[in-house]
């Protein structure tokens, strides 16, 4: 490993595979605050109390009346690690009323030889963000161990400091033996789908003598949700056709339409500021203004012709990376505007004014930065108008890691995740310009790590076909005898892509160790749940138990990538007997079976709720009847809470088409403990 990559990767192991929020198992007791209350924890001179202030979940803990800097929160580890034993200990900590103070992990130990006191990690916090700790203490004991406990300190005193998501992680008892288990009622983020681009070579896969057998192979085999094209109106009629022509073909194989996603590398050369496509921002008019009219307009206009041309757009990105000036098709925006440079977020209000002339606009993204890095210090996002009009926030990774390293692109993933989390997250391009087997378990880690740590809800591969690289490589289709190379690249894309798709739910899932990793989504109608788990060891197999909580399995396969398989299906899953996972593979478990939701707090947990159940206990019942009416009768009525609103036919009143929706449900089977009720809710 780089050395340059060892903080990185230390950061990683903590984070990844300890941290509760993400499903490892910790060795702590309460470690984040989710039980309500601060059992396992102790004030060491000063007091902790629960706090709806909180890095994940509902709870954190808030240390205050600190009378010293030593003044903090402790945890026992007496008995959780031997001597000899390396443990790593994390956590997240911010401050209450102050900004720029060091808070740090410290280990108090008492033995033969005394009192020690050993550092894990320090850092500077703030009251506006959370900032991770996290370090490794080795046990050292001289003779007999009395007392062993880590705390977070630091501060300066009188100010009071918050702390969640702290982990303990030891050596694994038996690498080659882990436990898992995958909690349906349990749920995280919405897929949008999984999709890949087709810009710059569509004229190849256009004129294949082969073809047909590539669209099936592109689309119909890789189950692909989303397919991202350039918007070449005005600039390649060609392009335009030949996108339509793959689309077509595409959702054929398929069986069912794809979600379009258009983004513009450059207006025609008469918009730009240097008459040209390539470099340059948009061009000004005879007052020196910037054409953001004239450049809406242009959005508008294309996105009529595409539709002529058989395509529906349902996503735009309106500027691929906007930061960035490359030697090909590009258009940069600052993020305000300057005298040199066009204004992102003016821009993107003139276009959000032109489409919203369209009966059915698209769902608009941004800001579709070259890397996270570049939005994280260029703000584009901060800066637009009306972030109302933003669907979701898009951006590409290159730049953000080593390809060589998936771990390395954690630290910006996790920035973005904490400032940017009320929306959909889509990663719309990436690639690392490798595609050999070594690639495939990197991008199949890649692909994890944006999916259960960023928390993204869509993940886009950048070359869907290309020359000579891509997830698969063409060749000149004029040639003699043309063929294509499906690369080891897409076997690993087609883990996740063929068995996971658009409306499908990231679920917890969680193992006891820090290898492998894993990772689960439910369908829908909860019927359908697909597990992927990347064994990335180079010389370990792996035997897992996995279990299931709230899902009985009727049915099940598993598909395997490795150096040898391609993807291959090797049999049934049995849920009896320990799932062998070779080392250097990714599995891939297909099941079906029932949802099973024995109590109200299951249903909740799994977001699901009768829309008139309007106290949220599961039942529609004569006390909904009555919020409701006394809501009818309110000059202002109110939700309930976040999730039980009396306006249940969403027409902005409270009357009787609210009520009848009450009755019909009311008349539904609507126990949480009959499984039969299900599909009530």
């Amino acid at each position: 490993m780089q050395v340059k990559y060892l903080s990185t990767y230390l950061f990683m192991i903590a984070y990844l595979s300890l941290s509760p929020s993400y499903g490892a198992a910790s060795l702590l007791t309460n470690p984040g605050f989710e039980t309500g209350n601060t059992t396992g924890w102790s004030g060491f001179g000063c007091n902790i109390s629960i706090s709806n202030e909180s890095h994940n979940g509902n709870y954190g803990c808030l240390v205050s009346n600190r009378t010293s800097t030593w003044n903090g929160i402790m945890h026992t580890i007496s008995g959780v690690i031997s001597d000899g034993q390396i443990c790593t200990i994390s956590g997240w900590a911010k401050l209450q009323n102050a900004d720029s103070n060091s808070v740090r992990i410290t280990v108090k130990q008492t033995d033969d030889s005394g009192t020690s006191y050993h550092f894990v990690d320090s850092s500077t916090c703030n009251s506006g963000t959370w900032t991770y700790l996290s370090g490794d203490f080795t046990l050292d004991v001289n003779g007999v161990l009395t007392d062993l406990f880590f705390y977070f300190e630091g501060p300066q005193a009188g100010i009071n400091f918050y702390v969640d998501d702290v982990s303990l992680f030891g050596p694994d008892s038996d690498p080659n033996h882990v436990t898992g288990q995958i909690e349906a009622a349990k749920r995280h983020q919405k897929i949008e789908g999984f999709g890949a681009s087709g810009a710059w070579y569509e004229g190849w896969l256009t004129a294949h003598p082969k073809k047909a057998e590539l669209y099936d192979i592109l689309f119909g085999q890789l189950g692909l949700d989303i397919y991202r094209i350039r918007n070449t109106y005005q600039i390649s009629q060609s392009n335009i056709n030949n996108s339509a022509e793959i689309v077509a073909q595409g959702e054929a194989s398929l069986g069912r339409d794809l979600k379009i996603m258009i983004s513009s590398w450059s207006p025609p050369a008469y918009l730009k500021s240097d008459a040209n496509t390539v470099n340059g921002t948009l061009a000004k008019d005879a007052n020196s203004n910037y054409i953001y009219e004239e450049f809406a307009q242009w959005w508008l206009d294309s996105l009529s012709a595409y539709e002529a041309n058989g395509i529906v757009a349902e996503y735009v990105n309106m500027q691929n990376e906007p930061d960035c000036l490359p030697n090909w098709d590009s258009c940069r925006f600052r993020p305000t505007e300057t005298n040199d440079w066009a204004g992102y977020n003016l821009a993107f209000d003139a276009l959000v004014n032109k489409l919203n002339t369209m009966q059915n606009p698209p769902k608009l993204l941004a800001p579709e930065t070259c890397n996270i890095s570049r939005e994280l210090n260029n703000h584009y996002l901060d800066f637009i108008i009306d972030s109302n009009q933003l669907y979701g926030y898009a951006h590409h990774l290159y730049g953000d890691g080593d390809s060589n390293e998936p771990d390395s692109y954690l630290p910006n993933m996790i920035n973005f995740a904490e400032r940017h989390n009320d929306k959909p997250v889509f990663q719309t391009e990436y690639h690392f310009g490798r595609e050999d087997f070594a690639a495939a378990l990197d991008l199949a880690e890649i692909i994890y790590n944006s999916l259960a740590i960023e928390e993204v809800s869509a993940y886009l591969h950048w070359e869907l076909f290309w020359e000579g690289q891509g997830l698969v490589s063409l060749d000149w289709p004029w040639g003699s005898n043309p063929g294509y190379t499906i690369n080891p690249i897409y076997y690993a894309f087609k883990h996740y892509s063929a068995f996971i798709h658009s409306g499908w739910q990231r679920l917890e899932a969680s193992i006891d160790s820090s290898n492998p990793r894993i990772s689960a989504y439910i369908s829908p109608d909860n019927q359908q749940l697909t597990v992927v788990i990347i064994n990335s060891s180079n010389d370990v197999d792996v035997e897992l138990d996995l279990s299931f909580e709230n899902f009985s399995i009727e049915d099940g396969n598993v598909y395997r990538t490795s150096s040898t398989q391609n993807c291959a299906l090797i049999g049934d899953f049995n849920d009896s007997v320990p799932m062998n996972l070779p080392a250097e593979s990714i599995t891939t478990l297909v099941l079906t079976g029932t949802l099973i939701l024995t109590d109200c707090q299951h249903v909740q947990d799994a977001g699901l709720n009768l829309e008139a159940d309007l106290n949220g206990n599961c039942y529609v019942e004569l006390e909904d009847v009555s919020v409701l009416t006394n809501q009818w009768l309110s000059t202002d009525p109110v939700a309930i809470s976040p999730n039980y609103s009396p306006d249940i036919y969403a027409d902005d009143k409270v009357n009787l088409l609210d009520f009848a929706v009450l009755a019909l449900d009311w008349l539904y089977c609507n126990n949480p403990q009959d499984a039969n009720c299900l599909q009530n809710w």
